[in-house]
């Protein structure tokens, strides 16, 4: 009997241990990313563009040391949490792109290392370190085609952190189809949208300066569509340039101005809508505003929508406007504040803009203006309108 109790009491002294001792294991326990060492790096895709269609997600998290030396000047003592990609070199230029960095530090290193032919990385020392940058892109030139590129990611901070990133290679590409005014793409469905690298765009025609669209830009990439009395709308994000947008009527090389949009600023959006007038051909030239230099275009996403020629949602404001005609001042009124209102000839150009504030009846003076028919676009509240005046 007494062997029994003390077996029954060994017995459960064992399981109690184990289940004490999985307990404090799995307090201490964790897994390295399985490109924790340069010999297990991930492989990369190398993208046809800058478009990075094509990423790879990593992360920090757990990561650990390794033991190639830093590389990276003024920051020997961070890579304590490095986790390793690679990829082949299809062309003597590529662009490393982090994107979509997060967590609790966002501010990443990366070194790229030349592995040469062999792409061996046991081996790999800092002389082998062709770049090094706290930047998220880094723009590699000189490389050699065939060669295997080992890229070190690790957090520019000493201590444990889960931040996640993508990873993405990118090509220069060639030329767009419509680089030029005489190839400009049709568009003829609406709403548009496409994600575009105009990086190799090149200057065909020169600078292009036509009266009234605030002066010369670059010959960037072209679009072609036919008005139909919408109001049409161009939505311009770009990623790290100053773009510009300008539209005209006529043919390549021989241009009217209809409207412009460059608020001068890297990365920010640039936002044009005007009136179209029905069966006219609009040429629409996306590109860098300088007038002086040919500098790079860049990626871009591109939104052209239609608003209908309608002022419902205005009435519903409670606006209302006359006479019409009109020979002197126009009359508006309405039951919120009047915003803006903007007015285009028959060829859409723009020719009076005027920004409102706390204004809910305004008297708009078209004695100026050549007799003729116009469109009128009003903004009151948060709703848009467009109507048709004709001055005498």
């Amino acid at each position: 009997m007494k062997e029994k109790i003390t077996l029954t009491f060994l017995l459960f002294f064992a399981l109690f241990s184990m289940t004490t001792n999985a307990e404090n294991i799995g307090t201490d326990f964790f897994v390295p990313p399985a490109n924790d060492d340069c010999a297990n790096a991930t492989t990369l895709t190398v993208n046809s563009d800058f478009l990075c269609t094509t990423v790879s997600s990593g992360t920090v998290a757990e990561a650990t040391a390794s033991s190639t030396p830093n590389a990276c000047p003024g920051s020997a003592t961070e890579a304590t949490d490095d986790v390793w990609f690679k990829f082949v070199a299809t062309s003597t230029e590529h662009r490393i792109s982090l994107q979509n960095v997060s967590g609790s530090q966002t501010d990443l290193y990366h070194a790229v290392f030349n592995a040469g032919a062999a792409g061996d990385c046991s081996t790999l020392a800092v002389s082998d370190a062709i770049f090094c940058s706290d930047d998220d892109t880094s723009n590699l030139t000189a490389l050699t085609v065939g060669n295997t590129y080992f890229i070190r990611v690790y957090t520019n901070d000493t201590g444990t952190h889960d931040t996640t990133f993508d990873i993405c290679v990118g090509t220069a590409p060639l030329p767009p189809a419509n680089d030029e005014c005489a190839n400009a793409e049709s568009v003829t469905a609406f709403p548009f949208t496409s994600s575009v690298d105009a990086t190799s765009s090149t200057n065909n025609g020169g600078f292009i300066d036509v009266a009234g669209c605030g002066g010369a830009m670059n010959d960037g990439v072209w679009y072609t569509m036919v008005g139909d009395g919408s109001n049409v709308t161009i939505n311009v994000e770009p990623a790290g340039w100053d773009a510009k947008i300008a539209v005209y009527t006529g043919s390549c090389g021989t241009f009217t101005c209809i409207a412009e949009a460059n608020n001068g600023l890297e990365g920010n959006t640039e936002t044009e809508t005007f009136t179209s007038i029905a069966g006219t051909t609009y040429f629409i030239n996306i590109g860098h505003p300088s007038g002086a230099s040919d500098f790079a275009e860049g990626v871009f996403n591109l939104d052209i929508s239609l608003s209908g020629l309608s002022i419902d949602d205005l009435v519903s404001k409670g606006f209302s406007y006359f006479p019409n005609p009109v020979r002197g001042e126009l009359k508006m009124n309405a039951n919120e504040n009047i915003k803006s209102i903007n007015v285009y000839n028959m060829i859409g150009q723009e020719v009076k803009r005027i920004a409102l504030s706390n204004v809910f009846s305004y008297k708009l003076d078209m004695s100026d203006l050549s007799d003729g028919v116009y469109f009128i676009r009003a903004e009151v509240g948060e709703s848009t309108g467009t109507f048709k005046v004709i001055k005498k």
